[in-house]
């Protein structure tokens, strides 16, 4: 329920109009990529700071709440914190805390376990931006126009349509139990409230089955296929993607230079 709202919220934050929206969405999926692998890549935590604070400043350029995108990227992180956690318990090297049952805590796993999530931090904060600026059908059409699998383009795109219809079938459902004095907070059994809830899932998929046969049944009337595609505008990239895509490319191969030469 919560997710959902909050799904569409994004949605309409993603059709905002400003800099960075307006931007080719091949163009931010590629930055996106590009700074994920260069995140993972690199060890030098300067950078990684440097990495953060210009996405941060292109959130603010987006005009994004940056309250509400950092706010994200907490909700998101603790998934990766868990996977962080192991590291100082399963890396080798120099012991630091000896534990019962021979569990060692290691230097370099902690160094490791640092790394890790300085990473995880910018990956993500790249995957929020990404979703803040980038609509899901947006999203679709550069999956196919980057020519990647069709058949994964066409189950992309028709998840991003359902996603909002299957929500306004949950929210009639939820009336619909709410109307007959249906609430979580009642003193009713616990195991009634189960019950209630396993109905509204096997409504869901009921009602997720048939509508999934009647749209196939509507799209093979109209002749769609094994080989049929998603028609995409065929627009020349602005100078606004130019940029975009260029810039990042160039603070990265400094970022590197200058690593490499150990002035930072």
């Amino acid at each position: 329920m919560v997710s959902a709202s909050a799904l569409m919220e994004q949605e309409l934050l993603s059709s905002k109009d400003s800099v960075l929206h307006n931007i080719d969405s091949r163009v931010k999926l590629i930055v996106l990529i590009l700074t994920i692998l260069f995140a993972v890549t690199t060890t030098n935590y300067t950078i990684l700071l440097i990495v953060e604070i210009y996405l941060l400043l292109l959130v603010v350029i987006a005009k994004i709440p940056l309250k509400q995108a950092i706010i994200k990227v907490l909700v998101i992180l603790p998934f990766g914190v868990f996977i962080a956690l192991f590291q100082p318990f399963i890396q080798p090297g120099d012991v630091l805390y000896s534990l019962p049952f021979g569990i060692n805590v290691t230097l370099q796993g902690l160094q490791f376990a640092q790394l890790l999530l300085s990473r995880l931090v910018i990956s993500i904060t790249a995957i929020v931006l990404f979703s803040f600026i980038t609509p899901m059908k947006s999203i679709a059409e550069a999956f196919r126009r980057l020519h990647m699998p069709n058949e994964f383009a066409m189950i992309f795109s028709l998840f991003v349509r359902f996603i909002f219809l299957f929500y306004d079938e949950f929210e009639s459902i939820r009336q619909a139990q709410s109307s007959r004095c249906f609430s979580l907070s009642n003193k009713t059994p616990y195991t009634w409230k189960l019950k209630q809830v396993g109905y509204l899932f096997l409504m869901m998929f009921i009602r997720s089955y048939e509508q999934g046969e009647s749209v196939y049944n509507s799209m093979a009337s109209r002749g769609y296929s094994a080989s049929s595609t998603i028609y995409y505008s065929n627009e020349k990239l602005s100078l606004n993607s130019i940029i975009y895509l260029v810039f990042p490319i160039i603070l990265f191969a400094i970022l590197t230079i200058l690593n490499y030469l150990h002035m930072i």
